[in-house]
């Protein structure tokens, strides 16, 4: 049985989906199920496509439009990743989190509320069978980017618009109902960091260093390459240090952390013009947390972008980020100086950026691997050792990263 007949064969699942059409008075349906996403979208659970074909009670036909995100069936890789960690975070995000953003909204009537992640429908955290139900948001026009290929300016500027948008709704939070952050801090902890350090996980992470190193020449890059080599002596002691502490001081916020363009996807006004997108859908929150905005700013720019736009847009796409989490504030009537000043946000990049650079890291080397050759789902971890074939265009990407990082000032320590 494949995965796709074995998911929609659970019991709950198919339950919990009846229960949904009964409450849209939808009958006389069938469903067709299929592989929810590409390959190199998502390798360590599996995503299930449920499309709907029904009538409503006036007998006109009606059609709805599910994604499953459900455990892997395999239990080495739920060892290897600790995925039941993350589904208990992502279905707080969605069935918590949101849900409060959205009150906070609706009590303080934002004209623009922001809704820029998948309608959630139900969950289940039965060991072994954990799942999430949540709209198909492709329905919609949304697209993924090439995530081979780095975004233009147009994409970029959207991007930090609506994190800024996402961040400010924790610290509106934070100031008008502190009881309620308090819970969500208890539930939105790092915990998950220190299984990251584990065999399987550990040895991903130090391939990826490794290829990160060798893009920097040891003589000619001496300055950067010898910091980024104490950086890798100590990462994650530094990394631990930073996250930590990003989550334990008045400037922290929710974060999404894994912000790769695999995990948004964008809807443009005409999809003849795919230069011109219109909103942005945040996807995967198994990671989400509390910690410093700077790691989502800095992830963001870093993976997502070349040393082209950065080098002419680098500090506008900052002043994008905090004019929009600005106005954000002031729709909810708090005043951003006083919550994060501008000064604070520079001050906490050059700072909390290193964590950002560690999940560019990752999602640089992801994107080089060429969809090919990453396998339809990861058996063991030695199959976390990818290899990049075109080492070239990698080298030169991660090298101007590395470089613009040391440029703009920020500590390979956490200090």
């Amino acid at each position: 049985m494949t995965s796709v007949k074995k998911i929609i064969s659970n019991s709950e699942i198919t339950k919990l989906l009846e229960n949904l059409l009964e409450e849209d008075n939808v009958h006389d349906y069938s469903m067709k199920t299929s592989a929810g996403t590409d390959k190199g979208h998502n390798v360590i659970t599996l995503i299930t496509q449920v499309d709907v074909n029904g009538y409503d009670d006036k007998g006109k036909q009606v059609y709805k439009h599910f994604i499953i995100k459900s455990s892997h069936f395999d239990k080495e890789i739920v060892n290897i990743f600790n995925t039941r960690d993350y589904f208990i975070r992502e279905i707080y995000i969605y069935s918590k989190l949101f849900r409060e953003f959205d009150l906070m909204q609706k009590e303080n009537f934002v004209l623009k509320p922001f809704k820029s992640y998948p309608a959630y429908f139900a969950s289940s955290l039965k060991l072994s069978e954990e799942f999430i139900i949540l709209e198909n948001i492709k329905t919609y026009g949304y697209k993924h980017w090439n995530r081979e290929v780095p975004t233009d300016l147009n994409h970029a500027r959207l991007m930090m618009k609506e994190y800024g948008r996402f961040h400010a709704l924790s610290f509106a939070i934070r100031c008008r109902k502190p009881e309620l952050f308090e819970d969500i801090a208890k539930n939105t902890d790092a915990s998950w960091f220190e299984k990251w350090s584990t065999a399987g996980s550990a040895n991903f992470n130090l391939n990826l260093a490794t290829y990160a190193l060798k893009s920097l020449d040891p003589i000619n890059d001496k300055l950067v390459y010898d910091k980024f080599k104490e950086f890798l002596d100590s990462m994650y002691v530094i990394l631990a240090k930073c996250i930590y502490s990003g989550s334990d001081n008045q400037y922290s916020t929710i974060i999404h952390l894994d912000c790769s363009l695999s995990n948004i996807m964008f809807k443009y006004e005409e999809l003849k013009d795919l230069n011109k997108p219109t909103d942005i859908c945040m996807l995967d929150w198994q990671v989400s947390c509390l910690g410093s905005p700077a790691i989502d700013i800095a992830t963001l720019i870093f993976s997502s972008t070349d040393k082209k736009l950065r080098d002419a847009h680098y500090n506008e796409l900052i002043e994008i980020y905090y004019n929009s989490f600005s106005l954000m504030l002031e729709q909810l009537r708090i005043d951003a100086n006083q919550v994060l000043p501008f000064t604070v946000l520079q001050h906490q990049l050059k700072k909390y950026s290193i964590f950002g650079l560690f999940m560019t890291l990752l999602m640089v080397f992801m994107q080089s691997i060429k969809k090919e050759d990453i396998p339809e789902t990861i058996q063991n971890s030695e199959q976390l050792c990818l290899k990049i074939k075109d080492v070239n265009v990698y080298n030169t990407r991660m090298r101007d990263i590395l470089l613009d990082f040391n440029r703009y000032g920020y500590n390979f320590n956490f200090a």
